[in-house]
Formats: C-alpha cells, sequence, structure tokens
C-alpha cells in the first residue's frame, strides 16, 4: 500500500518538472531539456544493497530532481553542481546530504541519512521511477526446462546469496528435498511447482527466507485468527455470519490440528511459536495450498465448525470478486484499524495517548510531530503499539526512541507502554528490544513473531521465468543472547471481544494500572 502511493508521487513528479522547465525555457525563448535518469543500487550501514532511481533536471547549475526508493522518494533540495552535484534530499523517511559524480553514463554518489553513510552506484535509463520499480510479470505457465532453469536459480540463491543457508537444515536434507522436487516437477502444474518452491526455501528456516506465493490466485470467502483455544473465524461472507466467532473443527474431515501440521511445512520453523500464529490464519484462506495438502476437491472444500449450537458444516468454493464480507464484532480490533495510516494516535478518555506505529514510512516526519505533542501536553500515558508492524528501518526507529528515553517526565514505569505481538517482526522486534533495554517502558500483549536472535536484512530476487520472488537473509543478529523469544512482561492473549470494541484487551489491561 505504501508502495503504490510512492509509486503514483514519483510518477507524477517527473511531469510536473518538466513542465516547470518548460514553462521557464519558454519565457527565456529556450528549448526544455530533458531529466537525465539513472538507476541502480545503493548501500547504508549493514543494510544490503538496496534499488535506487534518480531523476535530475538541470538548469545551469541548479538542479532539481527526484530520488526513489522502493518504499518512498526524496526531493533534491538546494543542489548545484556541473561536474559534481552538491545537495540535500528531504522526504518522508528523512532528510540528508547528497553528492553525486556523473561520468558518461555511470552515476556514482554518497549520501548521508539518520547519521549512516550511504553509497550509490548506477547507469543511465530511459526508464522513469515508475517502470523501473514495477515488479515483473509472473508468468506460471512454463516449460518444463523454463521451471527446471528456475529450481537451479532459486537453489543457488538459497544456498549463495543467504549468508548461511544451513544454520537451521543440514546441506544434505536440503540437497535431498531439491532433488524430490526436481523429480516431481514433470508431476505439477505452474501453481504446484510455486508451491513446491516455497516448501523448499521454508527450509532454510528464517522468516525473512522465502518465496512469495504466486500473485493473484482465488482466495476463499473467509478468514481466521489464532486464538488460545484455536482458529476462530473473524470474516466470512454475509450469507455466512452466524459462523463468526466459530472454531474450526476440521478440514474436509481432517482435524483442524493436522491441517495446522502439513501447513507448517509452508512457513519457517525457526522463527517462534508465534510467527507461526501469524502466518497460519492466511494459508487456510489459500485454496492452492489447501489442495497441496490433500484437502478438497478442484472446486470446493469442507469446513466443519463448532457453534454455540453444536458443529456445523460448510461447503466453500473460490472467493467471487465483489462479495460482500462481514467481520467479527463488525469491525478489525484496535491495532488492525486505520490499516493504510503506518503512524497515527488518538488520545484516550482518561488522557492516555495511544500511538499505532504500523510502519516505518513517514516515521521522521510523524515521530517529530509526535514528540512535539507530547512536550506541549504531557499526556497521562502514552502507548505505543508495535503489534501490526512487521519492519523497516530499525535505526529509525531508535533515534525515536532515544528522544522518548531522553524525557525524564515520559521515561516512566507505569507511564510508557508498548504492546507487542505475534506480528511484530524484524526491525519492530528490534526496536521492542530497543524499549525494554534503553528505556522504563513495560511491554504488553505476546511474545513477538520474530526471533531476537536470528537472521534478518533480506535482500530480493526474481526468478528468471516464473519471476517469482525469492528473498534471503543477509545478516544475523543478536538482540538478546539465550533468550529464544522476546516476552512482554505482561503476557495479555487476543479474545474474540477485541474485534469491534473500543479497547482491546491489551489496552484495557493498561488503562487498569496505576498511574505513578
Amino acid at each position: 500500500m505504501q508502495l503504490v502511493r510512492v509509486m503514483k508521487i514519483v510518477a507524477v513528479l517527473p511531469l510536473l518538472l518538466y513542465l516547470a522547465a518548460a514553462a521557464t525555457a519558454a519565457a527565456q525563448g529556450t528549448a526544455p531539456v530533458s531529466p537525465e535518469r539513472f538507476a541502480g543500487e545503493a548501500t547504508m550501514g549493514a543494510q544490503p544493497p538496496f534499488p535506487i532511481h534518480i531523476e535530475l533536471l538541470r538548469s545551469g547549475e541548479a538542479v532539481t530532481g527526484t530520488v526513489s526508493i522502493a518504499m518512498g522518494d526524496f526531493e533534491l533540495v538546494d543542489a548545484q553542481g556541473d561536474g559534481a552535484i552538491v545537495g540535500r534530499f528531504e522526504g518522508a523517511g528523512g532528510s540528508g546530504a547528497l553528492t553525486l559524480r556523473i561520468d558518461g553514463d555511470a552515476l556514482t554518489g554518497a549520501f548521508d541519512l539518520a547519521g549512516q553513510a550511504g553509497t550509490i552506484t548506477a547507469t543511465r535509463t530511459s526508464d522513469d521511477a515508475a517502470a523501473f520499480f514495477r515488479p515483473p510479470e509472473e508468468r506460471l505457465d512454463l516449460t518444463a526446462d523454463e521451471w527446471l532453469e528456475d529450481l537451479d536459480r532459486l537453489v543457488e540463491i538459497l544456498t549463495q546469496e543467504h549468508a548461511s543457508p544451513f544454520h537451521a537444515v543440514s546441506s544434505e536434507q536440503f540437497e535431498r528435498e531439491a532433488a524430490r522436487v526436481r523429480a516431481a516437477l514433470p508431476e505439477r502444474d505452474g501453481v504446484g511447482v510455486a508451491l513446491e518452491f516455497r516448501k523448499l526455501a521454508a527450509l532454510i528456516g528464517d522468516g525473512h527466507t522465502k518465496v512469495n506465493l504466486p500473485h493473484g490466485r482465488p482466495r476463499l470467502p473467509i478468514a481466521f485468527f489464532m486464538f488460545e483455544d484455536g482458529l476462530r473465524v473473524v470474516r466470512t461472507s454475509a450469507a455466512n455470519e452466524n459462523l463468526l466467532g466459530a472454531r474450526l473443527v476440521s478440514v474436509d474431515g481432517v482435524p483442524a490440528d493436522r491441517v495446522i501440521e502439513r501447513l507448517n511445512a509452508y512457513i519457517p520453523a525457526h522463527e517462534t511459536e508465534w510467527f507461526l500464529r501469524a502466518e497460519l490464519p492466511g494459508l487456510l484462506g489459500n485454496p492452492d495450498l489447501l489442495r497441496a495438502i490433500g484437502s478438497g476437491d478442484e472446486t470446493s472444500f469442507v469446513f466443519t465448525f463448532e457453534t454455540t449450537d453444536g458443529q456445523q458444516r460448510l461447503t466453500l468454493t473460490d472467493a467471487e470478486p465483489g462479495e460482500e464480507q462481514v467481520t467479527l464484532g463488525g469491525g478489525a480490533p484496535l491495532w488492525q484499524r486505520n490499516e493504510k495510516q503506518g503512524f497515527w494516535s488518538e488520545r484516550l478518555a482518561d488522557g492516555s495517548l495511544y500511538v499505532n506505529w504500523r510502519s516505518y514510512g513517514g516515521l521522521a516526519d510523524g515521530g517529530a510531530a509526535l514528540l512535539e505533542s507530547l512536550d506541549a501536553e504531557h499526556p497521562r500515558r502514552l502507548i505505543v503499539d508495535l503489534r501490526d508492524n512487521d519492519g523497516g528501518d530499525y535505526t529509525v526507529g531508535r533515534a525515536f526512541i532515544d528522544e522518548i528515553a531522553s524525557r525524564p517526565w515520559l521515561n516512566r514505569r507505569g507511564v510508557l507502554y508498548v504492546m507487542i505481538g505475534r506480528e511484530t517482526f524484524s526491525a519492530a522486534m528490534t526496536n521492542a528490544v530497543d524499549f525494554k533495554q534503553k528505556t522504563e517502558a513495560t511491554l504488553v500483549g505476546e511474545p513477538a513473531g520474530a526471533a531476537p536472535n536470528n537472521w534478518q536484512e533480506v535482500r530480493r530476487f526474481n526468478l528468471p521465468n516464473s519471476a517469482l520472488t525469492v528473498g534471503v537473509s543477509t545478516r544475523y543478529y543478536e538482540f538478546l543472547p539465550g533468550q529464544p523469544e522476546l516476552r512482554p512482561d505482561h503476557l495479555i492473549s487476543p479474545v474474540t471481544d477485541d474485534w469491534g470494541n473500543a479497547h482491546d484487551a491489551g489496552v484495557a489491561f493498561v488503562l487498569e494500572q496505576p498511574v505513578p
């Protein structure tokens, strides 16, 4: 969602820059200059290389333009130069100094963002940013030879690009599984091969290393959440509204725990139990995966539920476009609301301030505005919610946490709370550890989905023929030595009453605590 917004902005900016240049040129009686475009990679700190696109428009020695990365765009400010272009860049993701050098079709550069130095290497391109960042179109209608070529590339990526591919599985076991997939390819259709690839990548064992499921495939008109007593329905079609909150008993006669066991083969197993709880419900709505584990037939699946009136069976087929959906309690739980906003807040009735920190996009500006508001208003409590945050740049998060830690009136036990849970992943888990170690925050909720000592810093690739996306981890972190998971100070599990209520069980617990 953030990427779509960024791409729309990026697509418009070059046109505006060009029109502005054209108007100036017309007034001066000269021809407008076409923008120069460069595409390549940037590196910063310990992060793996990431794609970058730069568009420049010159007017004498003055230079305007945009610098775009996958999760945001930045505008050049006060940039000037001929041989070397020196200036600054500003955007929702932060600001910093930038120096660029162009030699023919090659561009090199250096920049500073949030105190970290970075470098750029790029070459001239005719593509605008939208075209550069547009992922290649996936194909599943490949020949056997093309699938074999993709399998060879997948094995190469997993074993050579991952910094330690056999930290959770032996090379012998991995090679046996790769050979099994190779032998099975002639018997699988394109979707089946893609699922075999995902299963193979899951053996590596960390949550960042995976093959994404194919895009645009059908979904079943039902959604689950794993509560303490099992999987329960939290969204379904209006025709089956009576099943909201019902517990899953079986799928096509196979008990729910056995279905879970079979689906776990498609989920990396060496994060935490809570990571599995986060990933599993989404797989249950995927008819391709259900068929892969032996459930259903070509068109339908029979789900059996336990309701207040006894057991009920429901036959489900792939969701029809536009089918009306209803949600448990009439609405999402607090931590899932306003899903298009990466950083939002609301004042609670008791004077506490609730802050939903869902993503890192816009954190620099959003965090600065929040800190200004905190200093002006001194809320009774600050509740920072990381339960729906699956990561980003933890160094940007650390700068925000350092600001909170520097305010004695706020950095106090009983005043500062942080909510964590199964969806707290990657950089969000890291920043939750920062709250635990650098502040007086009380952590509330479930253990984080990401293991605190594991592989991160994902680098992504596309397979040559199918264009399926593959991610691999490139760096090991040890944030809590000897501890298998980041646990909250108070374990408060989600309950069905969280859906549609103003406060969920975790926040309700916080509001019951005394304020010093």
